[in-house]
């Protein structure tokens, strides 16, 4: 045992290191197991890092933005990793009022629910433009023919971006997520984060010169605070919704489809009740949330759940645990397709909440809905579905072979 000042509330250091665990199954289950020594725990690893295990500590700290800090003050302290390495900031996540607010503005009304619902027909669009291709084999891979290409479609069009971008742009952040260090896959996309950032800064000086219909060109001459936006900070934005809008719902459909692969009769069920998908949805949200943590930065000396914490700190938000905490949800473990309320955290809360869940909803229904259309008796093929390497953070699916009756295009 160990207390940070005289008096204060005695905190228990454990060994616990969020990068252990490299499966779905260990990674949940080491959660589960934190999550019985208290709502907020001490860490002898990662720098003695704070972990916040608890529906109600994760939903407190994600609202109180002024005391758990986004913002990046050090190139290595992302708000999204344990150890950030260097990315490139997320703008606006990355971001704390006031300097927040004009940029997250922007974000917000490009991805509110009226355009979500309005690109609903590029994504049933994209969704059986993709399946057309494979349904004749008989086989594909569900996530390199579906769910990888499709999200990259619908956000990418809706950009502006020549179509030519779009899958090298879309597996660049599939490839780093979905393959071990050392791998050669992930080891070519990781210099190509450099070049995604240099295109999208090629488009925008382009859009400034050359105004066309798009979005690029919206962003390229938006106004934060009045001013004209930074050319670097407009690049760093339309990285984020890029990023935030195709490898998230990558994951998130890839499990579902893993889930559905395995749950015959809750397929089947979707089938004849296609309006249960609605609801559904939040429950594949809540058991396989494809962002699992966030951290954050202490700004001044506080308490949660009676540890003290001092202005430096480092907190661990995890949503995979607040999903799963008894004391939130009935039966936790249980997926449960009619559960309402379905309060989860798997987008986040407050104002870092994230601007993009009304089109990855809208993509995600549209897709299951199209496998369930097009290849409703898929089945695994070959050693199955492959997981990602590490669910520290994310979490996701890098294959999912599967067979079914070949029909024909549409």
């Amino acid at each position: 045992m160990t207390s940070d000042s005289p008096g204060a509330h005695a905190v228990e250091l454990v060994d616990f290191d969020v990068y252990a665990a490299t499966t779905r199954s260990e990674s949940n289950s080491s959660w589960d197991a934190l999550r019985n020594v208290g709502p907020v725990v001490r860490t002898t690893n990662h720098g003695q890092l704070w972990m916040l295990t608890r529906y109600d500590e994760v939903c407190e700290a994600f609202r109180d933005w002024e005391t758990f800090s986004s913002a990046r003050t050090d190139p290595e302290l992302s708000s999204i990793a344990v150890n950030a390495g260097r990315a490139p900031l997320l703008v606006p996540e990355e971001l704390d009022p006031p300097e927040w607010h004009g940029y997250r503005r922007i974000v917000a009304e490009l991805l509110a629910p009226r355009t979500a619902e309005a690109l609903r027909s590029r994504a049933r669009h994209w969704s059986h433009h993709f399946l057309d291709a494979v349904v004749p084999s008989g086989r594909c891979d569900l996530v390199k023919d579906l769910a990888v290409p499709v999200p990259a479609a619908v956000i990418m069009e809706f950009l502006g971006f020549p179509e030519a971008e779009w899958m090298p742009v879309a597996t660049v952040f599939h490839d780093v997520s979905a393959y071990p260090p050392g791998h050669p896959t992930r080891e070519a996309a990781l210099p190509r984060y450099g070049l995604v950032l240099e295109k999208i800064a090629d488009e925008l000086a382009d859009r400034r010169t050359s105004p066309r219909d798009d979005v690029l060109t919206t962003i390229a001459r938006a106004t934060v605070d009045g001013a004209p936006i930074d050319e670097e900070m407009a690049t760093l934005l339309v990285f984020m919704v890029l990023g935030g809008g195709v490898d998230t719902t990558t994951s998130l459909v890839s499990a579902a489809l893993v889930h559905l692969g395995a749950d015959q009769e809750l397929r089947d069920r979707l089938r004849v009740e296609p309006d249960l998908l609605t609801m559904a949805t939040e429950e594949f949200l809540r058991v396989y949330p494809p962002a699992r943590t966030h951290t954050r930065t202490v700004t001044r000396d506080t308490e949660m759940a009676g540890c003290p914490m001092r202005a430096g700190d480092r907190v661990l938000l995890s949503e995979i645990s607040a999903n799963y905490d008894e004391l939130a949800f009935e039966d936790p473990h249980v997926f449960d397709a009619d559960r309402f309320p379905n309060r989860h955290v798997s987008f986040g809360m407050g104002r870092h909440r994230c601007p993009g869940s009304h089109l990855a909803r809208v993509e995600f229904t549209e897709m299951i809905t199209a496998v369930l259309q097009r290849i409703p008796d898929f089945r695994f093929a070959g050693a199955g579905p492959v997981e990602y390497p590490s669910w520290a953070m994310v979490g996701g699916w890098s294959s999912i072979p599967v067979t079914f009756p070949a029909g024909d295009a549409v």
